[in-house]
């Protein structure tokens, strides 16, 4: 779980380690390019609000949104003294409403973009915005300092641009933040909670050239990566098992050189399954058997076929050297005493463990695979093909008893008694 955490934060992250490392850098260029530089988060955020649209993340379009909006506000009414009425407040507000709207965005669900939620949703970050912007260009913005709470006039550390209010909001604002990460583990969420750090270190180091567009560009992309790992996620990874589906299967066809090994399994019984515990107890047998399968040793990759049906790829291995790790995976699921899960009994794992302990009584069933698999031949010359021919076997797997595993070039020999000594006979 931690693993997989980390692989969803580790790339936005990655964008907000390099926005701190080129941020030195910046100070040094030209004029000419620092202009450009300060120009680049509104093209991403286009950018970044056309993905979402388009593959209906609107989440990921109203973060977009949010940023862009902070950031035009800090372009247009911060670049100058904070120590300017207008410009104090302004700042102060910018602080407490960024984080406010990623941790609202955070706790929102994908309900589309045109529609009555959407359009609220959207419409309360455009006026928020619109409204502090207009009582900024009117020049009365300054008028409500005396108004401002002390903890909007206090900073929370005196080297740091960060008042008081704006540590609470940013503060409550993470709370949603990581439990949708927590509870989502989604790549939007990984982005939401990079995006909210990286609104923290700009606010924070707000003196610092040109730390404003460094880091909403990084946020822009990270958003922007978050699409399309998303969009990966959905085309490539299995939803239920979690594992490589069909099409990567197809695509690690085009990258298989001239010797592999293809093992096409089936679940043994699998409608019996269905029909005598339900579909959820079908789905917990195929959760079952990926999870194992996904742990196969020898270079071995697993992918969920179709169905209750699994392929796996054996790059590099005749038959005859996939065989033994064919058969520990065969094993290994037979062997495995699969507890049928209560109704009331948690998804998570940990905590299911504990009760499925703490049980009494729990029905325990069987679940066996069959499998059939061939290499790659003279005869065999393509992935399709032998993926063909592992799946007849796989059929001859079925009729010689099922819980087998058979191969399609590959006989092996009948182990012999060793021969007796005298002294065995005595």
């Amino acid at each position: 779980m931690l693993l997989r955490s980390a692989g969803l934060i580790l790339p936005s992250f990655i964008l907000l380690c390099a926005a701190g490392l080129l941020l030195p850098v910046t100070a040094q260029l030209s004029e000419e390019y620092q202009q450009i530089l300060t120009l680049t988060p509104y093209p991403l955020a286009i950018i970044v609000a056309l993905l979402g649209y388009g593959f209906n993340r609107s989440r990921i379009l109203f973060a977009a949104v949010n940023l862009c909006g902070a950031y035009w506000l800090i372009q247009n009414g911060l670049q100058t003294s904070l120590n300017q009425p207008d410009a104090f407040v302004l700042f102060s507000c910018i602080s407490i409403l960024l984080p406010f709207h990623l941790g609202c965005i955070a706790l929102y669900k994908e309900r589309g973009l045109f529609t009555p939620v959407g359009i609220i949703r959207l419409s309360v970050i455009l006026i928020s915005y619109g409204v502090l912007y207009l009582i900024w260009s009117n020049g009365s913005l300054g008028l409500y300092l005396a108004n401002l709470p002390m903890m909007m006039l206090e900073m929370l550390l005196h080297e740091y641009y960060l008042s008081q209010a704006a540590a609470l909001a940013f503060g409550l604002g993470l709370v949603p933040i990581m439990l949708s990460f927590v509870f989502r583990k989604t790549y939007t969420d990984a982005a939401l909670l990079a995006s909210l750090f990286s609104a923290l270190i700009m606010l924070s180091w707000f003196h610092q050239p040109m730390i404003s567009a460094l880091f909403i560009s990084a946020s822009m992309i990270a958003l922007a990566i978050s699409v399309v790992q998303n969009s990966y996620q959905m085309a490539f990874i299995d939803e239920l098992t979690c594992i490589p589906a069909r099409r990567a299967l197809l695509d690690k066809f085009s990258t298989l050189g001239k010797k592999y090994t293809l093992a096409m399994c089936d679940i043994d019984h699998f409608k019996k399954f269905n029909d005598t515990y339900g579909h959820d107890v079908g789905d917990q047998v195929l959760k079952m058997v990926a999870a194992k399968l996904n742990q196969v040793s020898g270079g071995g990759k697993a992918y969920r076929y179709g169905g209750e049906e699994f392929t796996l790829v054996f790059p590099g291995k005749s038959e005859a050297e996939a065989l033994p790790y064919i058969e520990q995976l065969r094993e290994t699921i037979a062997n495995y005493p699969m507890h049928i899960r209560n109704q009331d009994r948690p998804d998570d794992n940990e905590q299911g463990q504990k009760m499925r302990k703490n049980a009494p009584e729990t029905e325990i069933v069987s679940v066996t695979i069959s499998i059939g698999f061939c290499e790659k031949t003279p005869e065999i010359p393509d992935p399709m093909a032998v993926m063909k021919k592992s799946d007849e076997a796989l059929y001859e797997s079925k009729r010689n008893g099922r819980n087998c595993s058979t191969a399609v070039h590959y006989k092996p020999k009948p182990k012999t008694p060793k021969r007796g000594h005298r002294r065995d006979y005595a």
